[in-house]
């Protein structure tokens, strides 16, 4: 069954959420009302399947009256969405007027509470394209009491997310996938770069130099666990003017999405995990070039013709921009449309590395991947985010 998780953000919020405000002209800091998470407070709610999806309203203080606060999904909200998608650079889609219904677009704050009666939208992901993640704009109209909303701040965005099922590629130590067609293509010559992976290593190198593989070229710009100056179970970016050692140990068996955004212009290089910064160090380079050839060509689990990654690889990508933050996190488990990202984003290579599709380049620049040694494919069964 499909699974989606639900969370409320607003506009002009560059992080998570920002609330949508309802104020009183007597009295604004009482008057406050913003969009929540139902029951438990937090900011996300789970369905096994289409159903009930639950938010509240929650005010400053306590009101002294029951007040009733109206609101309504946003007529034009394909161009509000579109304004919320450029400010926060997310790529959420509008969700189909089919896929949901409210039963009743107002709710009370009871006299004494702070906190509204649930709001239900009811949710139907019949036909949700994998990877997507949706939005339903929303807009405070009122209220019965002195409230009234500001302009400009009266939005709130119901966030549904689905779980994607993934298959990988098995890579015993030993087999990699290799791109030949990337040597000395002018298009990997980047002052910035973003690289990502979905990986789960089985174990770690136990020989010199203790390296296991990930993404990239040795000796140029190359993502790696282990080495002879860090743990076997450290990551660790290594290349032509930069060095950079995360904090963070990983276990075996577990999912990560890694990622490195780095800027040759202004000489940083910042390393994530599942979307958290993790570490970061100045550049000392001037640029990236993916299109170099160190003893091997660009390769998913092998460098310098061997450093195998003993593990498994759901899918991995190159950029020619630098991704936020927020995008890490919002695209770790899949991309819609790889084409289209890469005509407008400057998405270079996308490899999903499943028994579909073997290492090919869905973003059609023709660097697929070819699959050595003994690689074989999981079910489609591997759930991401875990």
């Amino acid at each position: 069954m499909k699974k989606i998780i639900i969370a409320l953000c607003a506009l002009a919020c560059l992080a998570s959420c920002q609330k949508s405000i309802l104020y009183s002209e007597q009295l604004f800091e009482n008057g406050i009302v913003a969009f929540q998470a139902a029951s438990n407070g937090e900011v996300g709610a789970f369905l096994e399947e289409s159903g009930p999806v639950t938010f509240s309203l929650s005010s400053s203080v306590k009101v002294d009256q029951d007040v009733t606060v109206n609101f309504e999904p946003v007529r034009d909200s394909a161009a509000v969405l579109g304004v919320f998608n450029k400010a926060n650079g997310t790529n959420y889609w509008l969700l189909p007027e089919a896929n949901y219904t409210i039963a009743k677009n107002s709710t009370v704050i009871k006299a004494g509470k702070a906190v509204s009666e649930p709001v239900t939208v009811q949710v139907d992901i019949d036909g949700f394209v994998n990877g997507v993640i949706y939005c339903l704009p929303l807009k405070i109209t009122g209220s019965d009491s002195s409230l009234a909303t500001v302009p400009g701040q009266e939005y709130a965005y119901l966030v549904i997310r689905g779980y994607v099922y993934a298959s990988a590629a098995n890579l015993p130590g030993g087999s990699y996938f290799e791109m030949p067609s990337t040597v000395n293509d002018p298009r990997l010559q980047l002052e910035v770069c973003t690289m990502e992976i979905r990986v789960k290593a089985n174990s770690w190198a136990g020989a010199n130099p203790f390296i296991s593989s990930l993404i990239g070229v040795e000796e140029n710009f190359l993502l790696r666990f282990g080495d002879i100056s860090c743990d076997p179970n450290q990551l660790q970016l290594a290349g032509q003017g930069v060095s950079i050692t995360s904090k963070a140990h990983f276990d075996t068996g577990k999912w990560y999405h890694i990622a490195v955004v780095a800027d040759g212009v202004k000489q940083t290089c910042d390393l994530y995990v599942n979307g958290v910064l993790d570490s970061s160090t100045p550049m000392g380079g001037k640029g990236i070039n993916l299109g170099k050839v160190y003893n091997s060509k660009f390769a998913i689990g092998m460098s310098e013709k061997g450093r195998y990654l003993n593990g498994q690889v759901s899918e991995a990508r190159v950029w020619g921009r630098l991704l936020s933050a927020t995008e890490l996190i919002n695209g770790q488990c899949s991309i819609a449309d790889p084409v289209k990202e890469a005509q407008e984003n400057k998405l270079l290579g996308y490899w999903k590395l499943d028994a579909d599709n073997r290492g090919k380049d869905l973003t059609g620049n023709g660097f697929d991947g070819y699959a050595h040694g003994s690689v074989s494919y999981t079910e489609a069964n591997i759930r991401c985010p875990e």
